[in-house]
């Protein structure tokens, strides 16, 4: 029986998952750099060989030339090359910025759950039966029903 990494692993080698691979490469890259960097990127791909990272700020020119060597000088240690991005061939490297801001999804919760009621009714309910029988059941169970 394989287990769920063996499964994932077999699934990257295919050619129509190979987004997968790429996806882990870029967060062992994004895990790789500054924390403070880390909160910077919106979203990074690769394409045609060439990594590209969105950041959400702009940088000056110092600050992206310093990220792209970082990257590069990671691609180039063997340590990441056994480890995920074995298949993936990264030439070049290109930092953009993006002003807009990221759109953070919060859920809506109700409070449905929080709310209590106290109870208004009564259980008077006036009952009429000609037979005795059911008068008595009916009667024993509105005295059950009004302790409550």
């Amino acid at each position: 029986m394989k287990n769920a990494n063996q499964i994932i692993t077999l699934l990257q080698k295919k050619p129509q998952f190979s987004q997968l691979s790429e996806s882990q490469c870029i967060a062992k890259l994004k895990s790789a750099l500054l924390v403070s960097i880390q909160r910077n990127i919106k979203y990074a791909y690769i394409k045609k060989e060439v990594l590209y990272i969105v950041l959400v700020s702009k940088l000056n020119k110092l600050d992206s030339d310093n990220i792209i060597n970082t990257i590069k000088m990671i691609l180039n240690t063997p340590q990441l090359q056994d480890l995920t991005c074995k298949g993936i061939t990264i030439n070049d490297v290109k930092v953009y910025a993006d002003p807009k801001p990221i759109k953070k999804f919060t859920p809506y919760t109700t409070k449905s759950h929080l709310l209590h009621y106290k109870e208004r009714a009564t259980g008077k309910i006036d009952i009429a039966l000609k037979d005795e029988k059911l008068n008595t059941i009916f009667h024993e169970i509105q005295t059950i029903l009004s302790k409550n």
